[in-house]
């Protein structure tokens, strides 16, 4: 069962992710110009030592990004509950434990991802609030979550 539970909190929340990108994908498929701010996506800037990466690859990688942590957002957040490491609330699927673990999420973000991919801490080497940014996309998620789980609520969730 914790296999299945695994894989339904990633495709939730990797789902959510994705629906999260939308309005940044239509803005790059319907972009006449490489210049706009993307919502939602961290607006990432080449870092990359061997070559300059194209508007369009930074895209990707950004994209990527994205729904690689909010996949991960939820296969972890499973793995506290599955351990009963939900040590503030402790009680699993709730609003409030939810949003607990999206601040905590964020915070390993803030002070782990990004130093190690060039960010700095707290996102201070890109331009913009990207901490707020990130801060919401996370508490969306957290959000997201708990309103999926009331809503498909299958019988493995039942705690």
């Amino acid at each position: 069962m914790f296999l299945a539970d695994l894989l339904l909190g990633a495709a939730l929340s990797g789902l959510v992710g994705f629906f999260l990108a939308i309005p940044a994908i239509v803005l790059e498929w319907r972009a006449h110009s490489h210049e706009h701010h993307l919502p939602i996506l961290v607006d990432i800037k080449c870092r990359w030592p061997l070559r300059s990466l194209t508007h369009r690859e930074l895209f990707f990688v950004a994209l990527a990004i994205h729904l690689i942590l909010a996949t991960l957002f939820g296969l972890i957040y499973v793995v506290f509950v599955e351990r009963g490491w939900l040590f503030v609330t402790h009680s699993p699927y709730t609003i409030l434990s939810l949003l607990v673990y999206a601040v905590l999420s964020w915070m390993v973000v803030m002070l782990i991802i990004f130093p190690l991919i060039g960010f700095g801490f707290f996102g201070r080497r890109e331009e913009g609030l990207v901490w707020a940014e990130i801060l919401s996309t996370h508490l969306v998620l957290g959000i997201a979550m708990w309103l999926l789980v009331q809503w498909f609520q299958p019988a493995y969730f039942a705690i």
